[in-house]
């Protein structure tokens, strides 16, 4: 072999065996890696190939929900920083369950979309606390579900009660011109629930399906004087009487409104209709003085007084012809 040429390819030799050299030590040479926990960050020299290995030769123990950045089984290289979140409890409560979990989420957001593929959230569904707030350990997040559903409703509609005067009829003495009769509205009703739980109800449209039909009476205005008889030429009042007894029913002592003893002979009426101290004759009653009111004696009612409660109940409700035997003179002003 010529002199040239084996000096050539002993340089070569000896370069690749250099280069090697400088692999070798390179692969033995340590990586400094920043581990970043609860405790801190702290800097380790290290021989291990991954992120797993240099975690448990620092002793650093991780949990099944941690997590690591980047992964256990990721290569180590020089100045790389390895982080570390530890899981934490959190109970979320949605569609009537109560579920206890670990996390490691930062957010309330980032907790419910890592739920076995995310909570799905509807566009009026309310989320406690908020979606922005950071999660601590211990936080209960409550998903509330909130619909709104529309029914329709039926509404009665009452009827109004219509009495006018009329000069050919006896005073008292009503004839019914017309049978009232309710309406009915069809409304459309927005029902919020909350969680199932009715919350809000509005109404945001109706139909009228029937309108009401209003009840109209007559009453007689035409005075009738008696001609005949023991009472001829006083005033008859056609009337629809009750009986009452002295302290029975709401209201009712035994003093009248006039100061009267309330009992048999005694009677209530509307002032304007019969006035007060008028002497009178009821037809199956016998002779009263007009002596008493009532809030539900109204236009041509009257109460009868009676000395027991049995007895006003077996005179139950009538229609009377009352005479108007005499009235007090007009209190001078």
């Amino acid at each position: 072999m010529r002199p040239l040429m084996f000096r050539r390819m002993l340089a070569m030799f000896v370069a690749a065996a250099s280069l090697a050299a400088g692999a070798a030590a390179l692969a033995q040479r340590p990586l400094i890696v920043a581990i970043a926990a609860e405790a801190g960050v702290r800097k380790v020299w290290t021989h291990q190939a991954t992120v797993g290995g240099v975690l448990a030769e620092a002793g650093i123990a991780v949990r099944p929900y941690d997590r690591v950045i980047p992964g256990l089984a990721e290569p180590l290289t020089s100045e790389m920083t390895v982080s570390i979140r530890r899981a934490f409890p959190v109970t979320l409560v949605v569609d009537g369950r109560t579920l206890p979990a670990m996390t490691v989420a930062e957010t309330v957001e980032e907790f419910l979309a890592e739920r076995h593929g995310g909570v799905r959230l509807q566009p009026r569904d309310r989320v406690h606390p908020s979606m922005e707030t950071r999660l601590w350990s211990g936080a209960v997040v409550r998903v509330v579900r909130i619909n709104v559903v529309l029914v329709t409703k039926e509404e009665r509609l009452p009827f109004a009660r219509l009495v006018r005067p009329d000069g050919t009829l006896p005073r008292g003495m009503t004839r019914l011109v017309q049978a009232g009769r309710p309406g009915t509205r069809m409304l459309r009703i927005a029902v919020t629930t909350a969680d199932g739980r009715v919350v809000d109800r509005q109404v945001i449209g109706s139909v009228l399906a029937r309108p009401p039909q209003d009840r109209i009476s007559q009453v007689g205005t035409r005075r009738i004087i008696a001609t005949r008889g023991e009472f001829a030429g006083k005033e008859i009042v056609h009337m629809e009487a009750t009986g009452y007894a002295p302290w029975h029913g709401k209201g009712v002592n035994g003093t009248t409104a006039i100061g009267m003893r309330a009992g048999y002979g005694v009677v209530a009426v509307d002032p304007r209709v019969i006035p007060l101290r008028s002497e009178l004759f009821i037809e199956g009653y016998g002779r009263a003085i007009a002596g008493d009111t009532g809030g539900a004696i109204k236009g041509h009612k009257i109460d009868l007084g009676f000395s027991t409660a049995r007895q006003a109940y077996q005179f139950g409700r009538r229609p009377v012809r009352v005479y108007i035997l005499s009235v007090p003179p007009p209190r001078r002003k």
